[in-house]
């Protein structure tokens, strides 16, 4: 029996040490297996095996690298981006690794992240890229014609150019100019001379600042005013908001808070979002957005890919609202008739490397002012095209 005893321990003690050499044997063999495929061009097959090795515990740069490159090939940028941002975590001198940050953020819509990486970059490799610290960062046009059913209602008009300005590699300004046009015939609105032809002529500035401190966080603020008369009554609207935002691989966090006044009437809003990429990539993601000022509304995004240069996306708002702000205060939403629900879908269409086409359609539920649940609808057709510099 005790013969027996030593014997195990005697197996035990091999296997362990076996293992230990298979362990190093194993590193070495990774190094050399994730070479080949790599010089093969054997992308997925790449991906899976650099990845099982990593959450085995067998770790080094080199193969980091190796499934980073892979994955951006496969068109899996978020999972790229997370290697190389641990390489260039370890290897801050490694331009390589800081090139491929770059360019993760940049195929991932993630420009302000992308920005600030750009300013890390060597000079030559700035110039070679094209980046410049200071440019016009874009132009963006849109239009708007609204339909409503109800007949005290006019169809009403809706136009906004707006353009950012690149202020060095970590600040960014946009801004924009707005029109809004209806005429409304609206009795219970005692005040309003003429209220039978109440002509509104809505006029809007917009500015926005991005101030981008690290790679993942970025504070935003700024600014809305609206001029908004109603025949004899004008109201000067103010908004000013201020949010932040934390973006990794795979998931975005945002939240803000505007207040100011709408309609001489006192606003806050309070916002929340968590946008989700599961591809890697804007093939495919969801927004979810929760705000509470006069009453809590969610709003649900989704979009897919259909092509390399077409993206569906589908959107709903449930709630009751009067007073709504959305896309960092850019939309406001301030007719005097009540919405309980917003849906609609859109189209981007990519016409150039620098030039996206929009279409939307949207449907609101409405719920007309100081009226006893009397509801109507209103369609909305939108068109905008975005230039890129």
């Amino acid at each position: 029996m005790y013969t027996k005893r030593i014997l195990m321990a005697m197996f035990f003690g091999l296997l362990f040490l076996s293992t230990q050499a298979q362990v190093k044997e194993t590193e070495a063999e990774v190094d050399i297996h994730s070479l080949g495929l790599y010089n093969a061009a054997q992308w997925k097959i790449l991906v899976s095996y650099g990845k099982e090795r990593l959450a085995a515990g067998i770790d080094f740069p080199l193969l980091r690298m190796r499934v980073g490159y892979a994955a951006f090939m496969t068109g899996n940028y978020s999972l790229s981006l997370t290697q190389y941002k641990k390489v260039y975590a370890l290897e801050p001198e490694n331009n390589i690794a800081l090139y491929y940050v770059y360019l993760n953020n940049l195929y991932l819509n993630n420009t302000t992240e992308a920005r600030y990486y750009s300013s890390l970059l060597p000079d030559e490799s700035r110039e070679q890229l094209g980046i410049k610290k200071n440019k016009i960062s874009g132009i963006q046009t849109e239009f708007s014609y609204k339909m409503p059913d109800d007949t005290t209602r006019k169809h009403a008009q809706y136009a906004r150019l707006g353009f950012g300005i690149q202020l060095g590699y970590k600040f960014e300004l946009q801004q924009s100019v707005a029109l809004f046009n209806q005429v409304i015939n609206e009795p219970r609105l005692l005040s309003v001379i003429n209220n039978r032809r109440i002509n509104i002529s809505q006029k809007e500035y917009y500015g926005k600042l991005i101030f981008a401190p690290s790679g993942t966080f970025s504070l935003l603020g700024g600014y809305h005013y609206l001029y908004v008369p109603f025949n004899n009554i004008v109201h000067n609207d103010q908004i000013v908001f201020a949010g932040a935002r934390y973006t990794s691989p795979y998931i975005h966090l945002k939240a803000g808070i505007a207040f100011g006044k709408i309609t001489d009437s006192s606003y806050t809003q309070f916002d929340a979002a968590v946008s989700v990429y599961p591809l890697g990539n804007t093939r495919l993601y969801s927004i979810t957005r929760a705000a509470y000022g006069n009453d809590f509304t969610l709003t649900e995004i989704a979009g897919f890919g259909i092509s390399k240069k077409v993206w569906l996306e589908g959107n709903i708002t449930i709630g009751k609202f009067s007073n709504l702000l959305e896309n960092d205060a850019l939309y406001v939403y301030n007719d005097i008739d009540e919405k309980r629900m917003k849906a609609g879908g859109s189209a981007y269409i990519s016409l150039s490397k620098k030039l996206l086409l929009s279409l939307n359609y949207t449907f609101e539920r409405k719920m007309k002012f100081a009226s006893n649940n009397f509801y109507f609808n209103q369609h909305s057709i939108n068109g905008g095209l975005s230039w890129t510099f």
